[in-house]
């Protein structure tokens, strides 16, 4: 008996052991007839190729074929292998399936090519065919011929502010690295609030700093882009530990976080409207510049 405990105690352990212990085994056999009914149906299989003249025997495709599609317990690995062919081989023999969804623009059903399939959502779209998706990259271009060539300009757009306030962004995003944020370059957790991009950014904008012996009043120059980066990420930064953000600003400037980037920002939308209106000079649409692009 287990020390200082009681008879009635023991017993419901002991029963609790046993009913575990029971149901361990009925799981390995279950499992264990699992695998032979598995490996049953791979041999048929076996057989089936080896009496086939070619690995495109009706018979023996039909079989590949609901097997793949109605049996998800046996790999694709393990049917091809059992069928003599490679899974990329099998998976044209057998052919597509119907996956239940339809194309939001003409209505025409998708195929699943595999198991993993999953529909085509450009830009968290609707699911569409691969000819409506072809369609609609075509129409996107003709209507946006200078789009990116607009977007790269704007972007680059030339921000000009007191090298003091870039100074203090800076200061502000890479006192908080992201390693102690937890996140990973490269995670999911990166990619969608960009906390290393950022810590990055920030980095190259201070490297110019230093290289340029930008201090104090002396104007200083970055793209937009970046720009907008800092600034929304030293925002965010300076609400955490209001203290830590003095400190960290006490040697730069005696203004606040939330002044001096008020001020950076507004430098940025000023520089960005500029560009705007310039792209829409420099790069028009394909539809505002006529047929003959006058």
């Amino acid at each position: 008996m287990i020390e200082g405990s009681r008879p009635d105690q023991l017993a419901q352990v002991e029963n609790s052991i046993r009913d575990f212990t029971d149901a361990e085994v009925a799981a390995s056999e279950s499992q264990r007839r699992l695998d032979l009914a598995k490996q049953a149906v791979l041999d048929e299989v076996a057989r089936l190729r080896d009496e086939a003249e070619s690995d495109r025997d009706p018979s023996l495709i039909a079989v590949l074929r609901h097997v793949y599609w109605q049996q998800r317990g046996i790999s694709s690995r393990a049917l091809a292998e059992a069928a003599r062919m490679h899974v990329n081989e099998m998976l044209v023999a057998i052919g597509p399936a119907p996956s239940g969804i339809a194309c939001a623009t003409c209505g025409t059903g998708l195929l699943r090519t595999s198991r993993s399939w999953k529909p085509s959502r450009r830009h968290a779209g609707p699911p569409l065919c691969p000819d409506c998706e072809a369609q609609k990259r075509e129409a996107n271009s003709r209507e946006s011929a200078g789009y990116w060539l607009r977007v790269r300009f704007i972007n680059e757009a030339a921000v000009s502010a007191p090298a003091r306030d870039w100074h203090a962004a800076t200061a502000l995003v890479l006192a908080y690295p992201p390693l102690s944020l937890r996140v990973q370059p490269g995670s999911a957790h990166d990619l969608q609030d960009g906390i290393w991009l950022a810590w990055e950014n920030a980095r190259t904008i201070r490297d110019r700093l230093i290289a340029a012996v930008a201090a104090g009043d002396d104007l200083f120059e970055c793209p937009a882009k970046e720009t907008q980066l800092l600034v929304e990420t030293a925002l965010r930064m300076a609400g955490w530990d209001t203290a830590r953000t003095r400190d960290l600003l006490d040697p730069i400037t005696s203004e606040s976080a939330h002044g001096l980037l008020t001020r950076l920002n507004i430098c940025r939308k000023t520089a960005v409207e500029a560009a705007r209106q310039r792209a829409a000079q420099l790069f028009p649409d394909a539809s505002e510049t006529g047929a003959d692009g006058s």
